[in-house]
């Protein structure tokens, strides 16, 4: 970026030269000095474009995004230059979430085999990895990008520099003072950056809460190569064309926008669910009593949608109320849950509320809880108010199974002793 700026400045000088020299020779000049300006100066649209796609594939995939663009920018750059790269252009950066990279891949590579006890922990594991990347891009990277692009967009292109000579008001109409004034400004660039940047990351990340919750080694490959093939798209069409970069990088914005509620729920139950799994997070008794019961809707009821965050709670009247808090910081709404046929199901990693619907009186499951709640089904079924404590299908299922091996060992025991 300083190199661009600085030959534009000596191109810039030259053509004033040009403009000041002896008569013969200013017939030539004009038209050598434009010429050598459209072949080594960057428009700035140009720029503006290439800083659109680096924030997209970024926030597709911060580590592998800052990584990548952090080497190619480090070997792209004469080693004389090399310590005015930004942070993210180190090798110790760079080096470092490569390698985080690598052991992610043989995690992928080799936890095919491996049973899912296994593996879907360090998928969870890798889902908070995915939130501290976008956490350090987001405050270390895009913020750089937009600052660039607004600093470059000061560097008029070798039409606009002809116009000025020629005496050209184009810039002192309102719209174009407008937008010029928009583009120089950090403080409109820099939050339209991060805000583009987080869209795109929240429904990005949605995949890897995908990845992390599904049973299903397939659908966790299928997921994982999506992934890719986002992040290779808008790199893909960078390459050929910045406006086509950028406008591949808006499709992927007004989408991240679109779903940003569905994907920001998504990320929370994600987090909290994982979090609950991997530290074996266990609440009490007085837990539930004071704290209440906190859960996500499974089910969504009165216009709130699925996967909301809040509490469950009996109210004095003998009611059940789901209690939330639209995006976690508005003002606390309730709505009330079917109690008729309300029944606590045990689950292998976590329990439900469900009731019974229908004529053929199935369960259809209302209310997720937290993993921490294992355990304690009989305090909370009191707490609430359910008919009943059940086992959930994959809970029974589990059960036999263990009775079955149970029951084989032993006799295989029997015929040993027997022997």
């Amino acid at each position: 970026m300083n190199l661009r700026f600085a030959k534009s400045v000596c191109l810039g000088a030259v053509l004033s030269f040009a403009v000041l020299a002896p008569a013969p020779a200013q017939e030539e000049k004009p038209s050598a000095v434009a010429e050598e300006l459209r072949q080594n100066l960057v428009l700035p649209g140009v720029t503006l474009a290439e800083g659109v796609s680096e924030i997209t594939g970024v926030a597709i995939s911060p580590l592998l995004g800052v990584s990548a663009l952090g080497a190619w920018k480090y070997w792209r750059t004469e080693e004389s230059l090399r310590h005015r790269l930004p942070w993210y252009c180190s090798p110790y950066v760079w080096g470092t979430g490569l390698a985080i990279l690598a052991i992610c891949f043989l995690k992928d590579s080799l936890g095919a085999a491996a049973p899912m006890v296994v593996k879907k922990p360090l998928d969870f594991v890798e889902l908070f990895e995915d939130k501290a990347s976008a956490l350090v891009a987001g405050a270390g990277f895009v913020p750089l990008v937009a600052l660039a692009v607004a600093q470059y967009q000061r560097v008029q292109g070798p039409d606009q520099a002809l116009n000025a000579l020629a005496g050209s008001n184009l810039a002192t109409m309102p719209m174009a003072s407008i937008v010029d004034y928009t583009m120089h400004n950090p403080w409109v660039t820099v939050p339209v950056a991060i805000i583009a940047f987080a869209v795109v990351w929240l429904s990005s990340h949605a995949i890897n809460v995908l990845i992390a919750l599904s049973p299903f080694r397939l659908v966790d490959a299928g997921l994982k190569l999506t992934k890719l093939a986002l992040i290779t798209l808008v790199a893909g069409s960078a390459m050929l064309n910045p406006y086509l970069g950028a406008a591949v990088s808006f499709v992927f914005i007004l989408i991240g926008l679109f779903i940003a509620g569905w994907s920001f729920r998504l990320t929370v139950f994600g987090t909290l669910m994982g979090r609950d799994l991997l530290l074996n997070k266990r609440a009490t008794a007085n837990d539930v009593r004071a704290k209440g019961v906190k859960a996500f809707l499974a089910r969504g009821a009165d216009g709130v949608p699925v996967r909301t965050y809040g509490k469950v709670k009996a109210t004095e009247t003998g009611e059940t109320e789901f209690c939330y808090r639209p995006w976690i910081f508005f003002p606390e709404r309730c709505v009330t849950l079917p109690r008729a046929g309300m029944v606590l199901c045990k689950g292998l990693l976590y329990s439900s509320l469900a009731s019974h619907r229908g004529p053929d009186q199935r369960l259809r499951r209302t209310v997720v809880l937290l993993p921490r709640y294992r355990r304690l089904e009989e305090t909370l079924a009191v707490h609430i108010g359910c008919a009943e404590v059940l086992d959930s299908p994959l809970m029974r299922g589990f059960k036999a199974m263990r009775t079955w091996l149970r029951s084989e060992a032993g006799g295989q025991r029997l015929e040993a002793g027997a022997s």
